[in-house]
């Protein structure tokens, strides 16, 4: 992607992000879409706004968005969470972003996660690095004693898994974060600030960014793309390598 229209599109973002908070400051109109999941007129209005730059600069390209579900391309496709954290959002919570990716031929290219309330802005490009405000990011082991992981609560999987599966973490002598924004977690998984984050089944538009940021910052993660998780979802494995590694023979082997 040149140069220009990267500049172009984090200036969108970062606009974006100011317009959703002062969306929320003058009062919001919120509809549910089931338990505890809420969206908001700003969802919508950031999403559109993506949408439309997108179609301006790559007319070729698929967009899949949470809101407006998918308009196929025949080269890559971009994946638009417009605020991620939404229920955060609501409450006045700093804990919430936009997240935006790309995919080409089923490789993760770009991820851009957004903080407003925080002022953080990361930045991925496949082979190229990950970035917190300008910043690089690198990752180091944490002392298997002192491992801190994010732990994402899937609607789509049974409360008593995820019971299980903090029991296992728990018993493992790990600890763990909650803080109800997936996107947002694996952004601070790439910083350092958590050393893995896991959850039973995400979607695309919530993981994709958060996992190229960490993959750039030396990381590992499971094959999210794989068996159509781009439009079904996928389990989400993500952090530095050997605690990654000892995750995925905890919970997924």
């Amino acid at each position: 992607m040149p140069e220009g229209q990267l500049q172009s599109l984090c200036q969108l973002i970062r606009q974006l992000g100011t317009r959703a908070q002062e969306l929320r400051d003058a009062g919001l109109q919120i509809d549910k879409k089931a338990r505890q999941d809420f969206v908001s007129h700003a969802d919508r209005f950031v999403e559109q706004e993506i949408r439309r730059w997108l179609k301006a600069h790559f007319p070729q390209d698929g967009i899949l968005g949470e809101e407006g579900g998918l308009e196929s391309g025949t080269q890559g496709t971009w994946v638009i969470d417009p605020i991620d954290g939404t229920t955060n959002y609501i409450q006045g919570m700093d804990y919430w972003c936009i997240s935006l990716a790309r995919v080409v031929d089923n490789q993760l290219e770009l991820g851009i996660i957004y903080a407003p309330d925080r002022n953080e802005f990361f930045f991925a490009q496949r082979g190229k690095g990950a970035f917190l405000n300008e910043q690089p990011l690198t990752l180091r082991e944490p002392a298997s004693d002192t491992v801190i992981i994010g732990i994402g609560r899937s609607s789509r999987a049974s409360v008593e898994n995820y019971a299980r599966t903090l029991a296992a973490v728990l018993n493992d002598g790990m600890e763990y974060r909650r803080f109800g924004a997936g996107a947002l977690m694996l952004a601070h998984v790439a910083a350092g600030q958590v050393h893995a984050y896991y959850e039973a089944r995400m979607h695309s538009w919530d993981a994709l960014a958060g996992m190229l940021l960490i993959l750039e910052a030396g990381g590992a993660s499971n094959d999210f793309l794989a068996d159509n998780g781009l439009l079904n979802g996928n389990l989400v494995l993500a952090g530095c390598p050997d605690v990654q590694t000892r995750l995925t023979a905890l919970l997924v082997e």
